[in-house]
């Protein structure tokens, strides 16, 4: 690897310090322009620029994403300049050289031929597998909320909304998101308009909440981004980078999802849609102000309820969005663009009870998420051959205001104990009344702050061009919020002691970053190679000395490579391959974690009269940190193959990922010194008050117990073949067919050895689980596949303005094994707190024989779903120029038969799905 970084930064050097080869005075000039649409004056990328003169070609380029276009040409005479794009009309003119530059082409809008029509995704045609999804994609599939449009990737599947908990992402991955491997999910980065979303300082949850909880279901801290937050309707385009990505993208492990919102002139857009989860509601125009400025505004609504027949757990959001671009001429070769945002955001989980059948009326949970964001970018173009090509600054922000508020009424069965200490010692704890009100409420302020800084270069030899990027980036993570607030003698659980935490007393994650990367493209005969290779360098600031990161560098290494091969028999295909590493640093809550209170009851006398009651508590306060946490890392490699002729396009890809120090929560055992008071020689005729402590008998006892802290012990391994075709438009019923797929496979394990306490057996007066603790190898490990297919069959009828779709969707098996676990110990820790390696001879010892697991440790299970299908259907049809109207049908038929497992009959049924919406554009 050190060769490998040495070789590359000489690779670098060497391709900013070349120089433009001379070129040899010939009668030339460089002609410059921009080519934008005459409806709207959205730039045009991608349009091909042709000079012919004396109908011979003389010059030719592509216009970058900007619009933009340089090309040379002859420095005097009569030009004819030919301009062609997709979806627009051929400019033919004539030029008169010298002329006056920049030159602005403006170009119409033709009619959309059958196959320009896309109502799925596309993979696009590069040197890393990524997924590309287009407006008219997003708009026939009509979701409600980011989560929706996953359906679309090679290997997904339309799934019932799941509006009333988060929704978390997972690529490339068979198994759905877990607490011990939320990494992966953590590690998928969303980024808009270039600006990623902030997610390290989120710390809304409960302390101590059950499975069945409110909270438990909405809570995604260390989860990454929930997706019901990010509305669908401003979207132009959104692109899934499942492969590996370029170096000027770091903080991920999984892959990257870049979204690029709508900034252009459009008419007004209205739609509304319902179906029987939900109503949303949107509203959006593009405005050009002055010929200059192009400001976008759009917001909207959704109302949503967890299941169609509960009204009481609902969840809304409310979005708001302004965005503002503005583009300078300075002179002939420079071009300034500054291009600003601010958003808005509200999101409410609402759960009540049901009246009739709610016996405390003071139950509620609510779950609130407002907003607020701004981001700036300034651009600096240079229109040349070579050398600098632009310069680039951005900035953004956002703060939010996260509320939990939960109320319940607790009603006890029997007597708890509330102990009241914040700082390690003995005290008297409280009784807790029979009935009491809890107040719960969390209050968190995540502030996120980045700045970066970029510059691209352009290089040329005689046959090798590169196009390097350097750039830098700082980001800021820090939470402002009042945190956990609560009255402890009213916990929101009986049989869980916390204490309240403030989060604005927690320090924030400085992250500093710098990266360069070379595109080198280089002609080997007919054939084309193209090196994308890259480095990254990732430094967490503002950390404690103690900590193992402190100072330390971490490097992202990762090659793109592919090689076009020349067209033959009219095949045009390439392979392309690719090797990368990525990091993700903790969050600021695995960095700083609250303290734990270990609270042991030394003395407990229940007396009848409630005045003489006391128990008597030692309190352990114990820190969490662990100083030896290390970032996540992901190896990932992939090979892809990719083939069109014509409208026929055809990808497959191979891909392997490995991430061994993923977080997880561990235990981690002590043993605890305390006393032990003998309340049987109190005589309650006596008592005159509560039972005095100097009185009693007390022996010194010792218990062997554990806490949770963050480590880096969870491995994910994923492997697995993409593949996707598509197939002209069939001229007799103007239909195209889309297959695409995946298999998956994921392996999940813990990858250090882990605590596991002893069972709760007693062997004469001895408690096992009080005395030692069993040291394990492997604890956790599942191997699970999964193979999917879709086939889509889409019909765009033009004249009609009707859009219909029929998909398949193939589930042919799912697969879990559980591989045989350590039921055996490699060691074991006693009440002394030493680790004892464990031998043979312990599995006879009368207590240390209980260490060995039973039941399913060390044996293999395995356990296998049988192959479904399930049917969806799609309608769009346009009334004239400003209405349409748009119908689904998901899940309405499905052949699902019945199998057998263990001699039980495992029968599935799907429910369907329906909506509707309108579109209106004025």
């Amino acid at each position: 690897m050190t060769k490998f970084i040495y070789a590359m930064s000489l690779f670098l050097l060497a391709a900013i310090s070349i120089k433009a080869q001379p070129i040899q005075k010939t009668s030339s000039c460089l002609l410059h322009g921009s080519v934008v649409s005459s409806t709207d004056a959205t730039a045009i990328a991608g349009a091909t620029v042709r000079l012919y003169q004396l109908k011979k070609l003389v010059g030719g380029t592509v216009s970058d994403a900007s619009g933009n276009f340089n090309v040379k040409c002859p420095s005097s005479g009569s030009l004819q300049l030919r301009i062609t794009a997709v979806g627009f009309k051929e400019v033919d003119t004539t030029l008169n050289v010298p002329t006056v530059t920049p030159l602005y082409i403006y170009m119409r809008a033709g009619k959309h031929t059958m196959d320009e029509v896309t109502v799925t995704a596309s993979e696009k045609r590069g040197m890393t597998s990524t997924t590309v999804i287009g407006q008219t994609a997003m708009e026939h599939l009509q979701p409600s909320s980011f989560a929706d449009l996953l359906a679309l990737l090679p290997g997904g599947m339309t799934k019932i909304p799941a509006l009333g908990s988060a929704n978390v992402i997972t690529l490339r991955e068979a198994g759905p998101p877990s607490s011990q491997y939320a990494t992966s999910s953590l590690g998928t980065k969303f980024v808009i308009d270039g600006q990623a979303i902030g997610t390290d300082a989120n710390m809304q949850y409960i302390a101590g909440s059950f499975q069945g909880d409110a909270d438990n279901s909405r809570n995604h801290v260390s989860y990454g981004v929930d997706m019901r937050e990010i509305p669908t309707d401003n979207i132009e385009k959104v692109e899934v980078v499942r492969g590996i990505p370029s170096v000027k993208y770091g903080e991920l492990t999984s892959g990257l999802i870049n979204i690029t919102r709508k900034r252009s002139q459009s008419p007004l857009l209205l739609r509304l849609k319902a179906d029987e989860y939900g109503k949303l509601v949107s509203v959006g125009k593009g405005f050009l102000l002055s010929g200059k400025w192009n400001l976008n505004v759009d917001g909207g609504l959704l109302d949503a309820r967890k299941e169609p027949r509960n009204r009481f757990e609902t969840y809304r959001r409310l979005t708001f969005s302004a965005r503002l671009r503005r583009k300078w001429n300075l002179g002939e070769r420079y071009v300034l663009e500054w291009s600003g945002a601010t958003d808005y955001s509200l999101n409410i989980d609402n759960v009540k009870t049901d009246p009739e059948i709610q016996i405390h009326r003071e139950d509620s949970y609510r779950s609130s998420y407002l907003k607020l964001g701004m981001n700036h970018r300034l651009l600096l173009r240079r229109k040349a051959l070579v050398g600098l090509q632009s310069v680039s600054l951005a900035y953004s922000t956002s703060l939010a205001s996260d509320r939990i508020h939960q109320t319940e009424a607790v009603a006890l069965q029997r007597d708890y104990v509330v102990p009241l200490a914040y700082e390690s010692g003995e005290y008297d704890g409280l009784f807790l009344p029979m009935q009491y009100l809890c107040d719960y409420r969390v209050e968190g302020k995540p502030f996120y702050s980045t700045l970066r800084g970029e510059t691209e270069w352009l290089a040329r030899t005689s046959f090798i061009s590169h196009h390097i990027t350097v750039g830098g980036e700082f980001l800021l993570n820090k939470n402002y919020g009042r945190g956990q607030l609560f009255d402890i003698t009213k916990p929101l659980h009986a049989s869980t002691a916390r204490r309240p935490r403030s989060y604005k007393d927690i320090p924030a994650t400085d992250i500093l970053s710098f990266y360069a990367e070379d595109k080198a493209t280089m002609p080997i005969g007919k054939h084309q190679l193209t090196v994308m290779a890259g480095l990254r360098t990732t430094q967490m600031l503002n950390i404690p000395a103690s900590y193992a990161i402190h100072g330390k560098l971490f490097t992202d290494t990762r090659v793109n490579v592919q090689w076009d091969f020349p067209s033959f028999l009219g095949f045009k295909s390439f392979v392309s391959g690719g090797f990368g590493m990525m990091t993700k640093m903790p969050t600021v809550l695995d960095l700083y974690p609250d303290y734990v209170y270990k609270d042991i009851t030394e003395m407990n006398y229940w007396d009848v009269r409630p005045a003489y009651k006391r128990i008597h508590i030692r309190t352990y306060k114990l820190n969490q940190v662990n100083p030896d946490l290390r970032p996540a890392r992901n190896k990932k490699w992939e090979i892809r193959l990719g083939m069109d002729k014509g409208a026929h396009h055809f990808s497959v890809t191979y891909f392997h990922e490995d991430m061994k120090d993923g977080f997880r929560s561990t235990t981690t055992m002590r043993p605890f010194i305390y006393k032990r008071y003998d309340t049987s020689v109190i005589n309650p005729a006596t008592l005159t008050g509560p039972p005095s402590l100097a009185s009693l008998p007390v022996v010194t006892d010792t218990l062997l117990d554990g806490y949770g802290r963050t480590e880096n012990g969870s491995r994910i391994t994923k492997q697995g073949i993409e593949f996707q075709y598509s197939s002209p438009r069939i001229p007799v019923i103007q239909t195209r067919i889309t297959v695409n797929g995946a298999w998956f496979r994921t392996l999940y394990e813990n990858s250090i050895p882990l605590f596991r306490s002893a069972p709760n057996v007693v062997v004469g007066t001895v408690a096992i689980a009080d005395r030692y603790a069993g040291y394990y190898m492997s604890t956790d490990k599942y191997d699970k596949q999964i193979f999917t297919s879709n086939f889509i069959f889409d019909s765009y009828v033009d004249k009609l303005g009707l859009i219909l779709s029929a998909t398949a969707e193939c589930f042919w098996m799912s697969n879990t094994k559980r591989p045989a676990t350590s039921s055996v110990p490699m060691g074991y820790m006693d009440i002394t707190g030493t680790v004892h390696p464990y031998v043979e001879a312990d599995q006879s010892d009368p207590y240390l024989r209980w260490l060995v697991l039973t039941g399913t440790a060390g044996q293999d299970m395995d356990y296998r779903e049988r192959s479904y299908m399930l049917v969806n259907f799609k309608a769009t049809k346009r009334f004239g120029q400003h209405l349409s109207l748009s119908f689904f049908a998901d899940r309405v038929f499905y052949v699902a038969p019945d199998y057998e497992v263990n001699g039980f009959i495992v029968r599935r049924t799907f429910s369907p799905y329906f909506g509707m919406e309108i579109g209106l554009k004025i």
